[in-house]
């Protein structure tokens, strides 16, 4: 099919990440782009319906193995629907896959399982490992600058993946903006207290070997950070020649980690040049809530600011965010920051 125009949905994925984007080669041909599938439930009341009428994926990426971006794609494969898609090449880091037996837990115990099932479902895919020694990759006009994972990152986290013996991911107990003394506080104030994530990059491996990297269609620009860190493509984006002087220039950032505290930096922003950001959130889980209030107010006063109206895009409704998580963001919050929010999935 013919296409002389990019589109592209952030699927209401839960508390995960499932983004399909048809956009077109130099030949005005249809090049379709699966990011990750989202939880289970993401599959059977989103993906499974957006892919009904699609007969090729010619790229799917596993930007890497958290639960909330890999069981959609197990339950993908384990379906009758993948039986009438052919993939043309997969993007994954991994030693072994996991089976996801819930959408809370990574189990060690099926490692090979997803492996197994691309190999049965599609045996003549091409499964490529994605670090940043790749740098540039271009599939007939569509490229993709690699930011994330470093080769170090990727192998520290085989490294960390061979040695473990759970038999689920231990969960963080973190603490996110649904602090009440947070939502008290004004955006432009929150904006201002110091980036400090609470873990390292090592402590943190499964989310900073996220496959992160800018793509450019032959008409739009994406910045897809999946659930990086922000040192890791700070650095990144610098050695690709970008700095506060000559930022990144995209139509859309794709916010890391669905609005966490600890993945958006000052720093980061100061890089990058947008007016359109995405979050991907239903409000996180009972431990994880997302979007942060402090990540929002980052964005809206960061350094890279034009005169234009910013664009802050929910993939859920804002209104069913609010339920979960409280007012994270008040009427007043609009007063100042020349910025808008929308529940919005199709671009």
């Amino acid at each position: 099919m013919k296409r002389n125009k990019t589109e592209f949905a952030i699927l209401p994925a839960f508390h995960g990440d499932c983004i399909l984007i048809k956009t077109f080669d130099v030949n005005n041909n249809d090049f379709f782009i699966l990011v990750d599938g989202g939880t289970a439930q993401t599959f059977r009341y989103s993906l499974k319906a957006e892919l009904k009428d699609i007969t090729h994926i010619d790229l799917l990426i596993l930007t890497h193995i958290d639960s909330d971006h890999i069981a959609g794609l197990i339950s993908l494969f384990k379906s009758s629907l993948i039986d009438n898609i052919t993939i043309g090449e997969i993007w994954m880091n991994h030693p072994e896959l996991v089976e996801v037996e819930n959408d809370e837990l990574i189990s060690t115990k099926q490692g090979d399982n997803l492996k197994n099932l691309i190999l049965e479902k599609q045996p003549n895919v091409k499964l490529l490992e994605i670090s940043t020694l790749e740098k540039s990759i271009n599939k007939s006009g569509v490229e993709f600058v690699i930011l994330s994972p470093t080769p170090e990152i990727k192998n520290e986290l085989y490294r960390q993946w061979q040695a473990s013996t759970l038999a689920e991911k231990e969960k963080e107990k973190v603490t996110i903006s649904s602090q009440q003394d947070t939502y008290c506080k004004s955006l432009k104030d929150l904006s201002r207290i110091p980036f400090a994530p609470d873990k390292g990059i090592n402590d943190d491996i499964f989310n900073s070997s996220s496959i992160a990297f800018i793509l450019r269609c032959r008409d739009i620009s994406i910045l897809l950070l999946a659930d990086s860190r922000p040192e890791i493509i700070s650095e990144s984006l610098r050695s690709n020649g970008f700095n506060e002087c000559y930022p990144l220039n995209v139509n859309y950032v794709k916010i890391s980690h669905h609005g966490s505290l600890n993945n958006t930096s000052q720093e980061l922003l100061g890089l990058i040049k947008s007016d359109n950001f995405i979050i991907s959130t239903n409000g996180g889980t009972s431990s994880h809530k997302h979007p942060s209030r402090e990540t929002i107010a980052r964005i809206i006063f960061n350094s890279q600011r034009t005169d234009e109206i910013l664009n802050i895009y929910f993939n859920h409704q804002i209104e069913d965010l609010r339920k979960r998580i409280g007012n994270f963001i008040s009427e007043d919050d609009f007063n100042s920051g020349n910025w808008v929010a929308e529940s919005k999935n199709w671009f």
